[in-house]
């Protein structure tokens, strides 16, 4: 209630203090505050206290085991969340807290390595991956059961599920789905949701080929990269406002299909997995010509809790490129009755690309494994540039596109685009 005066405090500089002033996080200030009657008596007050808080960890390491190879590894944990409460009087003339509520978000690097090369298989999608989520389902309840006194030792229906952890329990599912996805044992997976340390990605660099000398005599520079990065995220959670507790910290509230109610409501997990690239060569030739390949690979899992689905996103792709510069290309042009010498390099390229991208649903209810988009993606584009003049550049292009879809929804095309462009630079 007291008026500001000076850098947001009042003019007896008590009021709310400066340690809120500069954003201390201090959870007894709303009491503090009413009773030195800085709080409306309007128990209409509808203005809740918020807090924020985030937490964001970054790990980078450069290692060197050897002249030209390097390693780098890097690491990351991002945590956010609000609190929000209403703290107002009641009908006795006493503040009370109303319904406090925490959202956020969740990211951590993570490591997939292991299950990436799982194949789905050709003729109904179903994956070795899947299947070992919908089995650790059980060994991960009966773990969560045995850890919760309040456990009678019945089970829910036919399933087999233990009481209180069934098969679509969120507290069941998320560690069911790391274990199944990261390789790991069900046994030994965390069954918290937000781990606690980050695992390390990398990036992996050797250029020293060339210092063989039967390789030294064809290339000027070889580099060989290899690439991985993958994050396991949360995209919101909110607090569960049934949630209940005993004084030990365990769930004592079930919902209507008698699982119990998680403390946070989460509404979907995700991991993202890239090999960017799985594997790559970039080679310069002692010619000039200079090539590239590159096998790159992802994979973005998707699981929602609204309708236990999964949706599975994979990608390959293979690039090969070339280029070569042809030096002092000499043309003669006749204008005005006059002969010109242009002379300049050449520079042709040829790139081509493959790829392939596919979405799975996979229903855990249902037990479906149906694909529901995807295509193989074919480009070519090659080019060949020559500079008339300094300000005045000639280009001739040749680009294809070619795409088959692999539902029949869909329908292959093909593009086509090819032609001259002329580039004229005013500035200079």
């Amino acid at each position: 209630m007291p008026s500001p005066f000076l850098l947001g405090l009042d003019s007896t500089f008590k009021a709310p203090g400066v340690g809120f002033i500069l954003g201390e996080q201090n959870r007894s200030f709303p009491l503090t505050a009413a009773e030195n009657g800085w709080l409306s008596m309007d128990s209409a007050l509808n203005t809740p206290i918020s807090r924020k808080y985030t937490q964001n960890i970054n790990a980078r390491i450069t290692y060197e085991p050897f002249k030209n190879f390097k390693v780098e590894l890097t690491a990351s944990r991002n945590f956010s969340k609000t609190s929000t409460e209403y703290f107002r009087i009641d009908s006795l003339g006493q503040f009370n807290i109303y319904s406090p509520v925490e959202t956020g978000s969740f990211s951590i690097s993570y490591i997939n390595f292991n299950t990436a090369f799982v194949t789905d298989n050709k003729k109904d999608y179903s994956s070795k991956n899947f299947e070992n989520f919908k089995k650790y389902r059980y060994e991960i309840a009966m773990r969560l059961a045995e850890a919760n006194p309040h456990w009678n030792g019945n089970i829910v229906d036919s399933t087999g599920f233990p009481d209180g952890y069934g098969p679509t329990s969120q507290d069941v599912l998320i560690p069911a789905f790391l274990a199944a996805y990261a390789g790991k044992s069900p046994e030994k997976i965390n069954l918290n949701p937000f781990p606690t340390i980050p695992l390390p990605n990398w990036r992996v660099n050797f250029t020293g080929l060339t210092n063989i000398e039967a390789i030294k005599k064809y290339f000027k520079t070889i580099s060989i990269t290899h690439g991985y990065r993958s994050s396991y995220n949360i995209g919101s959670f909110t607090t569960n406002v049934l949630y209940r507790e005993d004084e030990d910290g365990f769930q004592i509230v079930k919902d209507a299909i008698n699982n119990y109610i998680p403390k946070r409501e989460i509404s979907q997990i995700s991991i993202i997995e890239q090999f960017s690239p799985l594997l790559g060569f970039d080679m310069t030739w002692n010619n000039s010509l200079v090539t590239k390949f590159e096998f790159k690979k992802s994979r973005n899992l998707s699981l929602s809790f609204a309708n236990n689905q999964l949706t599975e996103i994979t990608t390959n792709e293979i690039i090969i490129g070339s280029g070569y510069r042809i030096k002092d290309v000499t043309f003669m042009v006749k204008g005005g009755g006059k002969n010109r010498t242009l002379k300049s390099d050449l520079n042709i390229k040829a790139d081509v690309s493959i790829r392939k991208n596919k979405t799975v649903l996979r229903k855990l209810i249902e037990n479906i494994d149906q694909i529901s988009a995807g295509q193989t993606n074919i480009s070519i584009n090659t080019s060949a540039d020559y500079n008339i003049s300094p300000r005045f550049t000639i280009r001739a292009f040749f680009d294809k596109n070619i795409t088959n879809p692999f539902v029949s929804s869909q329908f292959p095309n093909s593009n086509t685009n090819a032609g001259i462009s002329l580039r004229f630079t005013l500035a200079q």
